[in-house]
């Protein structure tokens, strides 16, 4: 049901922006992928082990109280019934690309948020509300086409601030509308979280204020929810909860980062560390690839309780303290001499039992405003060479054809992920 036929109208209600938000999208597509798990309360976790989070639960899991961030000990617990499948990050980002061509040829998408989030600027006669109505209901039998258990929750609104609100208000397979002359009374019915902007720390904050309800948020004039929030996005937000539609300007990378929850086999400090080593591969990879050098290099591990320090005393839960280290960098992307930074980063790690390894790269610049080197030394050169090389053949024949001696080892440990507003492409998931 491609693009639908568009009524010609000139007066009336309109909307600016159409948001598809996927519902339970690893769970949904685990159920899509494999029939017999649909009907059944499912969990989609990375790791089988009792300490892991669940990363999404299936509607049918979710009246136990089993939803992301739950335990799978607690997860199991409360729901004896629970299927846990271990994340498969490559079938998540075929259907996303899938998903991503059925509603294109609804509506052109104008960003996509996240895998499982993309919003569509309406433009001309798409923005008159019968018509986005019937675009919206084309998007959701497109889905259908994709896959029979996808299902999504799409909002209308002016912004694409109010349209992320309003897709999150009726879920699952809901299509709300918020429209600009029901604003703002139209949130008040809202918890303050429901707001994007609006985290924990936040809502402490405005709750300590004396501000418990949206309608309270609302009652604040522009200079005062500026003052509210101490700066600039306070009056962001009080246009926005008005129908406002402008976004934040798009921010330079800070930051490229990796972590791994370990299997019990890598929770150790010898055992942990070509784990890392793989992280801090695939980031300087990534750094490559988008033409970026990095300034800082810094590693973290979060240790399991009842460990010991590295004179051999035991620490106890209260006692116990992650272990971070970072290095200043000249500007670098060379994964050879960023392998040999880590190592020695490493030799303070604390002998104790890792349980989740991180890596970030940080001061990150691009290659137009990176300091021209005077000169380039002949071990860089090749190097450079080596690293291209690497990532050439990767690119063609998938992310681990070509890997470092010192990871053979962990090939099949800490795969590539789905973050937090990053998609990998397919190729990195081979």
């Amino acid at each position: 049901m491609p693009r639908p036929p568009l009524a010609s109208l000139d007066r009336g209600p309109a909307v600016n922006w159409l948001l598809m938000d996927l519902n339970a999208y690893f769970a949904s597509a685990e159920q899509q992928a494999r029939p017999e798990l649909r009907g059944k309360p499912v969990a989609v976790a990375a790791l089988d082990t009792p300490n892991t989070v669940c990363i999404a639960a299936s509607y049918e899991a979710r009246p136990f109280g089993v939803k992301t961030g739950v335990k799978l000990s607690e997860a199991r617990r409360l729901c004896p019934e629970l299927v846990l499948v271990e994340a498969r990050p490559k079938v998540y980002v075929e259907y996303h690309h899938k998903i991503l061509a059925a509603l294109e040829r609804c509506v052109p998408v104008s960003q996509v948020l996240s895998i499982d989030e993309a919003a569509c600027r309406l433009t001309g006669l798409e923005r008159w509300l019968p018509n986005a109505l019937a675009i919206a209901q084309a998007v959701k039998q497109e889905l259908r086409g994709v896959g029979e258990v996808l299902r999504c929750s799409i909002g209308l609104a002016p912004s694409r601030y109010l349209a992320k609100v309003a897709s999150d208000m009726q879920k699952p397979d809901g299509l709300t509308v918020l429209l600009e002359s029901e604003l703002p009374q139209a949130l008040f019915k809202l918890a303050l979280r429901d707001l994007p902007g609006v985290g924990p720390r936040t809502e402490e904050r405005l709750r300590h204020k004396g501000v418990h309800t949206v309608e309270q948020l609302c009652a604040f004039d522009r200079d005062g929810l500026r003052r509210l929030w101490g700066g600039i996005w306070g009056e962001r937000m009080w246009h926005w909860l008005r129908g406002a539609d402008f976004d934040m300007p798009e921010s330079e990378r800070k930051s490229l980062s990796r972590q791994h929850v370990l299997a019990p086999e890598h929770r150790s400090r010898a055992a942990a560390f070509p784990v890392v080593q793989k992280l801090l591969h695939s980031a300087a990879a990534e750094l490559r690839r988008l033409d970026l050098w990095t300034g800082d290099l810094a590693v973290k591990v979060k240790f399991l309780g009842g460990d010991i320090d590295r004179r051999g005393a035991p620490l106890g839960y209260a006692e116990r303290k992650d272990w971070h280290a970072h290095r200043r960098l000249a500007p670098c992307r060379d994964s050879f001499q960023m392998q040999s930074i880590l190592a020695e980063l490493w030799k303070d790690c604390p002998e104790a039992k890792p349980l989740l390894v991180a890596v970030a790269l940080s001061d990150l610049t691009a290659s137009a405003d990176a300091p021209p080197a005077l000169f380039t030394p002949a071990g860089e050169q090749r190097a450079t060479r080596a690293n291209a090389v690497m990532d050439d053949l990767n690119r063609r024949f998938g992310a681990q054809t070509l890997l470092p001696a010192s990871l053979q080892t962990v090939r099949n440990a800490a795969r590539p992920a789905i973050g937090f507003r990053r998609t990998p492409e397919v190729e990195d998931l081979e």
